[in-house]
């Protein structure tokens, strides 16, 4: 079996790139597809998600028709909320036909038990006071009063927010050490790791188990390839669509194809040549 672990695109948070990033994004989409491959969406896909009852976002539309086409021709996706796309209700399931969740899940793949979360409750010294706040903004007040609002209000408002998130963010760019939390599920049984969140891609071994930070698809284009038991973190080739980089905790890691460590990385990358499909 193959599956795929994708996170932290942000649609709609960087329109000056994304003319580039989106086509990239569909190419490996594509790929997903012909490979057989099942799909997990880490988080914040989307840097902005809001349900309302009668109007659909105008900006994840050409994203969202993609997916629906990957369920259509029998991919499984799997789409685990993020902190920017956590107002999830039942269009994505019911129209799009993707499975949404809104926590972390326990999932079996190939008899290798995973655990698979965004990452941000977790990327935070201050758990008890973030949960609090996550579950504050899924209140029925919070979600009912924004509503209310004419969407085009609604999402420059969600555009603000978000800003001020990704600031914060970059002030805390250093992150936790995830060392920690990878032994104690990995004390808990689990076989794999894979978080979202950090935008920093890096895959490392603790307590016997595998974490994987999957990075991001505004500056690395990263994402976590298992198969045949290994779990792998891949780079997605521009020029020919197609992924032309894996990294493990070898000790030849360090180099990318071009020789040079891979920009934006705390793990570097190793080449091994191009994947077949």
């Amino acid at each position: 079996m193959r599956a795929y672990f994708l996170s932290d695109l942000h649609l709609g948070a960087y329109p000056e790139t994304e003319q580039a990033s989106v086509p990239r994004l569909m190419a490996f989409l594509d790929h997903v597809v012909r490979t057989g491959g099942q799909l997990f969406i880490v988080g914040d896909l989307l840097d902005f998600w809001f349900e309302y009852s009668t109007v659909v976002p105008r900006r994840p539309f050409q994203l969202l028709a993609r997916l629906k086409r990957m369920v259509d021709e029998g991919c499984e996706v799997t789409y685990i909320a993020g902190n920017h796309d956590y107002w999830m209700g039942d269009f994505l399931a019911r129209e799009v036909g993707v499975h949404p969740v809104r926590d972390a899940i326990e999932t079996t793949l190939g008899g290798r038990r995973f655990f698979i979360s965004h990452g941000d409750g977790i990327a935070t010294t201050n758990r008890r006071g973030y949960r609090a706040f996550k579950g504050f903004l899924h209140s029925r007040v919070v979600v009912t009063s924004f509503r209310w609002l004419h969407p085009d209000l609604g999402l420059r408002l969600a555009d603000v927010v978000s800003k001020l998130s990704r600031r914060r963010s970059s002030r805390n760019s250093n992150g936790p050490n995830l060392t920690g939390f990878a032994e104690r599920k990995a004390a808990e049984g689990f076989d794999f790791i894979v978080l979202g969140h950090l935008h920093r891609p890096k895959i490392f071994e603790a307590g016997g188990a595998t974490c994987l930070l999957v990075g991001d698809w505004i500056d690395n284009f990263t994402y976590g390839l298992y198969t045949d038991g290994r779990l792998t973190l891949e780079r997605w080739s521009e020029a020919e669509g197609a992924a032309d980089v894996g990294t493990d905790t070898g000790a030849d890691a360090g180099r990318n194809v071009s020789g040079e460590t891979a920009p934006g990385l705390t793990s570097p990358l190793r080449a091994t040549g191009k994947s077949s499909p």
